[in-house]
């Protein structure tokens, strides 16, 4: 993974760079699939020289007697009586192993985009996790926020009541309220849990840990178009750039399968050792003969265009793969960056005003109590929902950062 997509990932989140960095660190070094995409790396380029390497020589020996079945017996005494040792060597016809190693280079450059594919979703997973625990967090504090303002509405209520100016259903649906919150700051602990069992998934620790969640992030605007994200992407994505490696190394099996139809030579040099007798040589050759071509060969071109045709077609589905993800993770930013502005010029201010206003014209009767629970709800969800919009557009950015280098 380059460093400006770590740097990405940090960029104006204050204490959010000494956690998230730390963890999508350690997660870049033990997470499970980065390990085996790493060696799956090594096993691609060991395959290279072994790919345009000849085929191991052959060697040949043994003992011929003439009229007695005890080897040596008649050696040097008998015209036909020998030993002999050869070595054959088989060649490819020419053009054959630098098809084969050019192939096995291709997926070697394959396998090391698939490599950079998952470094970067691992580090978008854990970024996704640490937002999720920021907004988890940010709710909790809010809810226990809020329990003073419904305990004031109760006392109110109890005092209005006490002074047969309310309802006594004043008083129970401040208990139903305060329950509620409850059930919330129970559901969060849950999720906080879930959240925290993820991390450790992608961290591969196997204790039960806990994880502090970062500060509240900087929202800093995306600031790009959507065709200029999609053309970086088409251009930059580790999984667009790891199938059109992999369509290169179908294109040259296939020039490879059709060159296969060409014989093979081999060579052979055996020495033949008769005692005492002058000793004989033997130079020869092979060729195959690709005689059931129609059977074998043939096939092997048919596969080969299958698999290269199934390879475009697989790199014409990354590619709209990534432009969906771009798309929906650009979409889902910029409405998370509206929604952010709203709520800082005007809805955070305008529901605490009406909650203000409520429950002071509910303590004078001015007021019903349906009027002042519905203004305390407005700014219980609008607060939760504000710090919501921020981890989801941080988390968009980071998805985007899977296929697009973002620096900010």
């Amino acid at each position: 993974m380059t460093l400006a997509f770590l740097v990405f990932l940090v960029a104006g989140q204050g204490q959010t760079e000494e956690t998230l960095s730390a963890l999508v660190s350690e997660a870049l070094e033990r997470n499970p699939d980065v390990l085996e995409a790493r060696a799956r790396i090594e096993a691609r380029r060991a395959r290279i020289p072994r790919a345009g390497a000849l085929p191991d020589p052959m060697l040949s020996y043994g003992v011929m007697n003439e009229g007695r079945p005890i080897p040596f017996e008649t050696l040097g005494s008998a015209g036909d009586s020998e030993v002999y040792v050869g070595v054959s060597q088989e060649l490819p016809f020419p053009g054959k192993r630098r098809l084969r190693e050019r192939v096995a280079r291709e997926e070697a450059t394959a396998a090391e985009w698939a490599y950079e594919a998952v470094r970067r979703r691992v580090a978008a997973n854990v970024a996704e996790a640490c937002f999720d625990l920021y907004r988890i967090d940010a709710a909790v504090g809010i809810v226990e926020r809020s329990r003073p303002l419904l305990e004031q509405m109760s006392r109110v209520a109890r005092t209005r009541l006490s002074v047969g100016q309310a309802t006594q259903q004043d008083v129970l649906d401040t208990e139903v309220e305060l329950t509620r919150l409850e059930e919330r700051s129970i559901l969060l602990a849950q999720q906080r849990l879930a959240v925290e069992a993820r991390l450790r998934r992608l961290l591969d620790r196997r204790g039960a840990d806990s994880f502090n969640a970062p500060s509240r992030p900087s929202l800093v605007p995306l600031g790009q178009a959507l065709d200029a994200l999609l053309a970086r992407a088409e251009a930059e994505s580790p999984l667009v750039k790891e199938k059109a490696q992999l369509v290169a190394a179908a294109e040259r099996t296939l020039e490879l399968a059709r060159r296969e139809k060409r014989p093979d030579f081999g060579v052979s040099l055996t020495y033949h050792n008769r005692g005492g007798l002058d000793p004989f040589y033997d130079f020869g050759g092979t060729l195959t003969i690709p005689l059931y071509a129609g059977r074998k060969q043939n096939r092997a071109v048919a596969e080969a265009a299958a698999e290269r045709d199934a390879a475009k077609s697989a790199a014409d589905a990354a590619r709209a793969e990534v432009r969906h993800a771009v798309t929906e993770s650009q979409l889902m930013a910029l409405a998370a960056e509206r929604l952010l502005r709203l709520y800082d010029d005007a809805l955070l201010k305008q529901t605490r005003l009406s909650y203000d206003s409520a429950l002071a014209q509910y303590q004078v009767g001015k007021a019903d109590f349906l009027t002042l629970a519905t203004s305390w709800r407005r700014l219980l969800d609008n607060e939760l929902a504000y710090h919501e919009q921020l981890a989801e557009h941080e988390k968009a950015v980071a998805r985007l950062a899977v296929h697009v280098g973002i620096e900010r």
